[in-house]
């Protein structure tokens, strides 16, 4: 007989080195590597399921998916819904901005500037809570969308996973405008 299908949701949206579509469309990374070898070792049909940051939670309690791989931080507010694993890593939160610009990370660092997140992430509450000079804090579906806004010269700084942020920062895109603060 064959395996009932086991819908693994991951954010919609490239997050290397954990989750990306390669040119064919075929989900890689090393979270997608995590998923093929438990679903291997339990003998599961999963089944790569892309959402929207922002609905993946909702996708799980509404039984579209049945667990989600996509990075996601433990917290209390996060637990009154939802079921964890325990934690298989940890990533530090970083900041980065552009290289011409010195300053750091620290809320008076980031008085009267434009901080990006990305929606529905433990950054996106950090940075309102304790940024609270900052000139905005400005919130985007994906990663990528504030990436390719500090990149442009939109925002001042972006807050994120330090291990994303590291691979922007190793693209053409992320050496030739940004640094840590």
């Amino acid at each position: 007989a064959k395996a009932e299908q086991v819908k693994i949701g991951v954010a919609a949206e490239p997050y290397p080195p954990f989750t990306s579509p390669d040119a064919s469309g075929k989900w890689v990374g090393w979270e997608i590597d995590f998923v093929d070898a438990v679903c291997a070792e339990e003998k599961l049909d999963c089944v790569i399921t892309p959402v929207a940051w922002d609905g993946i939670i909702p996708a799980l309690t509404t039984k579209k998916i049945d667990a989600i791989v996509s990075s996601m931080s433990i917290t209390a507010e996060r637990e009154k819904t939802i079921d964890f694993s325990d934690k298989y890593y940890n990533t530090p939160t970083a900041i980065i901005g552009p290289k011409d610009q010195k300053f750091g990370a620290t809320p008076d660092d980031l008085k009267g500037k434009v901080i990006g997140v990305q929606v529905s992430t433990v950054h996106a509450v950090y940075a309102k809570k304790h940024f609270t000079g900052a000139q905005e804090i400005k919130e985007y579906q994906t990663q990528d969308e504030a990436n390719n806004d500090l990149a442009a010269g939109r925002i001042d700084a972006v807050q994120a996973d330090s291990i994303a942020l590291g691979e922007f920062l190793k693209s053409d895109q992320g050496k030739a405008c940004c640094d840590l603060k």
